[in-house]
């Protein structure tokens, strides 16, 4: 019964929130450029991202494996919904509200369930930085991408150093914790360290070379398939480009968007959008 009241929970939100987008829209314009289309190719690239949303699934299951081993068809559910916010709400909210539902469904702990989120997040920002570098070595990049790719490597390899740190050192994690704490009132130190255990659970797929290989590998793919959705769309709509090209619009407007922006996509995501 509680599944089941979390499903429809879902699915309102997924309804009120395609209603939101759907406000937003110009419907005059929409119906103009959907007559163009060429839907042949519309099927497919479906099909291909959802084979895309599967392989997400597949990831962050290995990702949760310090939690419990969650059935991958049960955490596409979370990340669809989280996609949605995403697309409507500022700062990457839809991140938060993933690992909240796979808390609520899974009676897992959502602090834990959201330091898996974010190993993800890194995950994917390390497979567009991947892709963007091989693309810059047979393509020459504008200045603008050459500085988007460097600013966002210091970012992403930085912060992943730094929980790779924290979750091969807990001892250590704990002390600093502990000593930037101090100061705060007693009755909040059990709780302070109950929740840096929590994310420290989260981060210990980080402990193991071979999950990490296997994630940033299950990270290429998922990248790969997203531009590949892209390359069909582009040919539905008359835009037909080659893959690689596809592959770079992909990595750079992904690595774009992982700095918070409005509602929509409006900001630094539209920019390079249009």
């Amino acid at each position: 019964m509680f599944k089941r009241k979390i499903s429809w929970i879902g699915i309102a939100l997924a309804v009120i929130f395609l209603a939101l987008f759907l406000y937003r829209v110009d419907f005059g314009q929409m119906v103009q450029v959907l007559r163009k289309a060429n839907y042949f190719y519309i099927a497919p690239a479906i099909l291909v991202y959802f084979i895309g949303v599967w392989f997400r699934a597949v990831r962050w299951r290995l990702l949760l494996r310090s939690l419990g081993d969650f059935p991958s068809h049960r955490l596409v559910s979370p990340i669809l919904i989280g996609f949605a916010i995403n697309n409507i709400l500022p700062a990457r909210v839809g991140l938060i509200v993933r690992a909240y539902l796979l808390g609520i469904q899974q009676g897992v702990s959502k602090i834990a369930s959201g330091a898996t989120v974010v190993v993800d997040q890194l995950f994917d920002g390390l497979a567009l930085l991947f892709f963007l570098g091989v693309i810059a070595i047979l393509v020459p990049l504008p200045v603008w991408a050459r500085t988007t790719a460097l600013v966002s490597a210091i970012i992403f390899v930085g912060f992943f150093m730094l929980l790779l740190v924290l979750a091969l050192s807990p001892r250590l994690t704990r002390w600093l914790v502990e000593r930037l704490t101090h100061w705060l009132p007693s009755r909040w130190q059990p709780g302070i360290a109950g929740s840096v255990n929590k994310v420290l659970a989260g981060l210990a797929p980080l402990q193991r070379p071979d999950r990490i290989a296997i994630a940033f590998f299950l990270s290429l793919l998922v990248w790969a398939i997203e531009a590949g959705v892209f390359y069909l769309v582009a040919f539905s709509f008359g835009l037909g480009q080659p893959f690689h090209v596809m592959l770079l619009v992909t990595s750079i407007s992904n690595i774009a968007i992982t700095l918070p922006s409005l509602p929509g996509g409006i900001g630094l995501k539209a920019g390079l959008d249009s």
